[in-house]
């Protein structure tokens, strides 16, 4: 079925690109440039992958896009988008759903926070990113989040060794006109037959950007470290035992509110800068078994640690109470267990998935030596899902979730559960075209409170409050077709996603209260068509997504008072290999259309179009070199994410500018 497959294209793994869907399609082709091919295959191991089940062609290797910020590897996913240019803030956002709606983890690691509203809630690495999968909508009942999933996995040992080797390093650094300079070192080995192990350390020295219309921003100036430690023992051929420690850690003088353009935070507080850290320990156990058809379990024990810490005791004008070194700290600990058996059952062929998870939330913040505030949420879940294959070309998947929560909170102590199911159908039509269909119904409890503001004593549950529930149903095709050297595939996906209860919060009066501020609805569609000649990608894509509270007949408002909403986005890319120079060139165009779904009186979100090219060598002379360049926002465009921050506050223009152009050059060598 196709729709259970990830193509791979790097142009770094194949030695031409009709060689590639061939071989993934299993069609006879003739083999070109076959030492080119190994040659190439062996060297680009560092790539990530990125998987969306919005795209037909997916697995795209994006190393050359020597990605600083998550929006380096998200951006031009059909339906997807990442808002804030700050390294404290990088918001995924699917569909117009924040990442608070969202099912995102690390290593299988939640990193479900509600830190401050003014940054992220996501400290991760870019560079040490090994694959991301990204489910557009909630289709199964696997994941918890009401607009999808996103499931980072960092790189191991086991991806990094090339064939007949036991052990190896890796040496990068890189830098960006506008304006970084970042490097890594990589140690990683096959210890013993049943141990292999991975050291990483990364350094990215940011300085203040110029956006696109040539200023300089104030308080992006800081660094990030990042260092993991990876342990695997494989004691048998079918089991494997994982230990990750992560540590990151960023710190700089930042502006107070890195959601804000510069502009706006000198109107608010001058020029002054705030001393920041925002840290994140990630530890995580995962155990693997795989006894074929009968048993395939992976079991993930993690704690997840994120902490913010600002000094704000000289801030002017300033809350008194808030002028101090001041802490929030989120703590997600948890378990996934999922199982896989595969049986017959009379004339039909039956895939279960089942198992369950468990995360505890908690909550910590302190101003200055003032009483430390600790809120306390704890989810679990049981879920079931049977794949039934029916007959060769039809699959139908029906799936049970049970969630219960438990809230111990100042803001309310409540208990919410709920009974959730998912239908999905697949049906071949023929050997190039798949028709899809599912639904799903959705359940979030009412969240903890962010935990920086420290207002937990003056906020409140209304009383009446429910648990936000819904459906998100969506249906579409998907196509392939080869003649030759020539590849074409499609994916179309038309959804509706109801809210009901829509889960809100407001500040009035001097306190806060979680309300549920009626119905709302998102509909839409991605679509996205590849071709592919031999040497040759093209891909083409248009995302749309228009959302609305049905009960006030607005768009759905986000934290900020603004529209959710985004515009039509359009992408393309085109790709060429130059394999007789051992060159890859590539380049990515993101049109974006105006959104005038706002409140009225205030400003739409602005169109803009950004281009992106690169190019990466790989010299077969200098086995385990890569020399990567590549120019980002080629024509120094002033725009503005949809999902980052824009309008106005107290009268002062908040748009969140992106960095102008971005000349970019790095150079790695592994052995």
């Amino acid at each position: 079925m196709f729709n259970d497959q990830h193509f791979d294209v790097s142009p770094f793994r194949v030695s031409t690109l009709s060689i590639t869907i061939a071989t993934l399609l299993s069609v006879p082709f003739q083999t070109l440039a076959a030492e080119q091919e190994k040659h190439l295959d062996e060297v680009v191991v560092w790539g990530a992958k990125v998987s969306s089940s919005s795209e037909f062609i997916t697995d795209e290797d994006i190393s050359v896009r020597q990605a600083d910020h998550l929006s380096d590897l998200l951006r031009d996913i059909p339906g997807v988008d990442v808002g804030g240019t700050h390294s404290v803030n990088q918001r995924i956002n699917i569909r117009g759903l924040g990442e608070t709606d969202l099912d995102i983890r690390l290593d299988g690691a939640s990193q479900y926070a509600n830190m401050f509203h003014h940054v992220g809630n996501l400290t991760l690495n870019p560079d040490i990113i090994q694959a991301v999968d990204v489910q557009v909508g909630a289709n199964s009942v696997l994941n918890h989040g009401l607009g999808g999933s996103v499931m980072f996995e960092t790189k191991s040992a086991k991806d990094l060794l090339r064939p007949g080797e036991l052990y190896g390093a890796r040496f990068f650094a890189g830098y960006g006109s506008n304006a970084f300079t970042q490097g890594s070192l990589s140690l990683y080995g096959q210890l013993t037959e049943s141990l292999d192990a991975l050291f990483y350390a990364y350094q990215i020295d940011r300085d203040n950007f110029k956006d696109g219309n040539g200023k300089e921003t104030l308080g992006y100036d800081g660094t990030v470290d990042d260092m993991m430690l990876k342990l695997g023992w494989e004691p048998a051929a079918n089991q494997r035992l994982q230990f990750t420690y992560d540590r990151y850690r960023d710190k700089g003088d930042y502006n107070p509110r890195p959601d804000m353009s510069t502009a706006a935070n000198n109107g608010l507080t001058q020029d002054q800068l705030t001393p920041t850290h925002y840290d994140r320990d990630t530890f995580s156990a995962r155990y693997h078994l795989n006894q074929g058809d009968v048993l395939d379990l992976s079991v993930t024990l993690y704690q997840n640690q994120i902490q913010l810490k600002r000094d704000e005791s000289s801030l002017m004008p300033w809350p008194p109470n808030r002028q101090s070194v001041n802490t929030a700290e989120n703590i997600n600990t948890g378990t996934t267990i999922l199982a896989v058996s595969s049986v017959n059952l009379g004339n039909t062929q039956h895939t279960f998935r089942y198992g369950g998870e468990g995360n505890i939330q908690d909550s910590k913040s302190q101003y200055g030596a003032q009483p430390k505030m600790k809120e306390t949420f704890t989810a679990w879940a049981l879920y079931l899902e049977d794949s039934i294959q029916i007959t060769d070309a039809f699959t139908v998947t029906p799936g049970l979730r049970y969630d219960a929560v438990d809230r111990d909170a100042l803001t309310g102590d409540k208990t919410f559960d709920d009974v959730n199911w998912a239908l999905a159908a697949d049906y071949d039509v023929t050997e190039n075209l798949t028709l899809f269909a599912s639904t799903r119904s959705l359940f979030k409890a009412p969240p903890l409170l962010e935990t920086f503001v420290n207002f937990q004593d003056v906020t409140f549950l209304a009383e009446d409050i429910k648990p936000e529930t819904g459906q998100n149903t969506q249906g579409g095709l998907r196509w392939n077709y080869h003649q030759g050297l020539s590849s074409y595939g499609s994916t179309l996906t038309v959804f509706k996603t109801q809210l009901d209860d829509y889960l809100a919060d407001r500040y009035s009066d001097g306190k806060y209260i979680f309300f549920n501020n009626g119905d709302a609805e998102i509909e839409g569609f991605e679509a996205s068509f590849y071709y592919g000649y031999d040497a040759l990608m093209a891909k083409l894509s248009y995302a749309k997504a228009d959302n609305k509270n049905t009960t006030n007949n607005t768009p759905i408002i986000a934290s900020n008072g603004r529209s959710s909403d985004v515009g039509d986005s359009i992408g393309l890319a085109l790709d060429y290999s130059l394999y007789d120079y051992d060159l890859y060139l590539g380049y990515r165009g993101q049109f974006v259309l105006e959104e005038d779904n706002v409140l009225p009186g205030t400003p739409v979100k602005d169109s803009y179009d950004v281009h992106n090219i690169y190019a990466q060598w790989a010299p077969q002379q200098i086995d385990g070199l890569v020399v990567t360049f590549g120019i980002d926002n080629l024509f120094d465009a002033a725009y503005v994410s949809h999902a980052s921050r824009s309008g106005t506050a107290r009268g002062l223009n908040t748009a969140d500018l992106e960095p102008g152009r971005n000349i970019k050059i790095s150079a790695s060598y592994q052995f």
